[in-house]
């Protein structure tokens, strides 16, 4: 057996000592490596449990809009198993709304740039014959090399959302024309109307017939509660009723009805108009006083001549 002399073995030490720290290096890039292995894969099925159980549809197609990849929402809403989709074309799985989403596909495809929001209707092998409402974005999926690799498309079922924004919509547009209908009674029944929208009657409006009654200008509010002077006042038997006491705000402030009171309203000591007035309040849905509103009738004139 050769021994290796002293003077060799003090060539070999340092070649030695670079080989193992060389293999040292080795081992530990193989290791890392591996590490980095296992985050990619625990990463991996992170995304995929993450894609099972999302609350929207997901799947990939590639550049000949062949399933590669799809969530378990979108699959059940497809009424296909996921295995069954891949290597299938989009008409193949969902033919009555494939034309629609082929052409958005196709342009993803073609320019590169996303599609978000897409709404369109059909129906799936899941229900068929049951119009579905589906809210689409489509991305096109890029290679590291800048080539494009295909489209992944989220998938949102919108069909109990879009019900209830109709029936908002349909609601609405009723109370509209409800509205509009009051309105034109309001203003077209022979008697003044007025409508106080707080329990303290500041903010108090009248129809037609109730401001010409009062004589207002244009901008003149009818209410006695609230701020600014009034060309008139309302009296019984001369005497001036207080504010408070007036029927509108009687019933407003207590949450009482006031019916058949007659009173006059006194534009100048000479000048009188006899009323009847019925007053009730108005309520919320549950059942709490917001104002009153109130009706009056003119039952005589009184005018006196002055003396020249």
């Amino acid at each position: 057996m050769l021994v290796p002399s002293a003077e060799i073995m003090l060539v070999l030490m340092p070649l030695a000592g670079v080989t193992a720290f060389l293999l040292a290096r080795q081992q530990q890039r193989i290791a890392r490596q591996g590490r980095d292995m296992d985050i990619l894969q625990r990463a991996a099925r992170d995304m995929e449990a993450l894609l099972d159980h999302a609350p929207l549809g997901f799947a990939v197609f590639d550049c000949q809009l062949c399933y590669v990849r799809i969530n378990r929402m979108l699959a059940d809403i497809n009424g296909l198993s996921a295995e069954e989709h891949f290597g299938k074309q989009l008409r193949d799985v969902v033919p009555e709304i494939a034309a629609a989403t082929e052409i958005s596909l196709q342009q993803v495809l073609r320019t590169g740039r996303p599609m978000v929001g897409l709404v369109f209707e059909g129906s799936t092998a899941a229900q068929p014959g049951t119009r579905r409402t589906f809210r689409e974005s489509m991305h096109p999926l890029v290679g590291p090399d800048g080539g494009l690799l295909g489209v992944s498309v989220t998938t949102e079922d919108i069909t109990e959302q879009t019900r209830l924004a109709n029936a908002l919509r349909d609601s609405e547009a009723r109370e509209r024309r409800r509205a509009a209908e009051l309105e034109s009674v309001l203003e077209t029944t022979p008697a003044s109307i007025f409508i106080a929208t707080d329990r303290a009657c500041r903010h108090v409006r009248a129809n037609g017939m109730g401001r010409r009654m009062l004589r207002l200008q244009p901008a003149e509010s009818p209410s006695l509660s609230g701020p600014g002077m009034r060309a008139f006042d309302v009296v019984i038997d001369g005497r001036p009723v207080a504010v408070d006491d007036l029927p509108l705000q009687r019933a407003a402030a207590s949450g009482e009805e006031v019916w058949g009171r007659h009173m006059a309203i006194r534009f100048a000591p000479d000048d009188l108009l006899h009323i009847v007035v019925n007053a009730t309040p108005l309520r919320d849905e549950t059942g709490k006083v917001t104002g009153a509103t109130c009706a009056v009738l003119e039952t005589s004139k009184h005018h006196c001549a002055t003396a020249g």
